[in-house]
């Protein structure tokens, strides 16, 4: 699964942005915008939160979100998939094919976009 819609518990960041607006003084409306204010919304009701969406709430504050989630944060985007499986057998990178890591997946995108055409010589028409 890529590392950014890996899921974080929500109640450590609900309880910073509260805190944090208290402190301010301001409502966390003021605070955040539409967008991330609906982030927390959709978090306090489900209980977690997308490492993504974790990490914008945090620039938006101007946050790392180590300090929101400590250790919860590194194990959640530690990449704990080994590329040391050989790739199967007519696969064009040494990438695994079906992986969805952000690795493999933006190895396997670059192969296929790189164009298997000539240097950009152009052949004359036969004639």
């Amino acid at each position: 699964m890529p590392v950014d819609r890996r899921r974080l518990p929500a109640e450590p960041l609900l309880e910073a942005v509260d805190a944090y607006a208290a402190r301010r003084r301001r409502p966390v409306e003021e605070l955040l915008s539409d967008v991330l204010h609906r982030v927390l919304r959709d978090a306090a009701r489900s209980g977690t939160v997308t490492v993504g969406s974790g990490e914008r709430c945090c620039d938006a504050l101007g946050w790392h979100p180590r300090m929101v989630w400590g250790e919860v944060y590194d194990q959640a985007i530690a990449d704990d998939t080994p590329h040391t499986v050989a790739a199967p057998a007519g696969t064009a990178t040494a990438w695994r094919q079906g992986c969805r890591c952000l690795d493999c997946r933006d190895a396997n995108t670059h192969r296929r976009t790189t164009g298997r055409r000539g240097r950009g010589r152009q052949r004359d028409p036969p004639g």
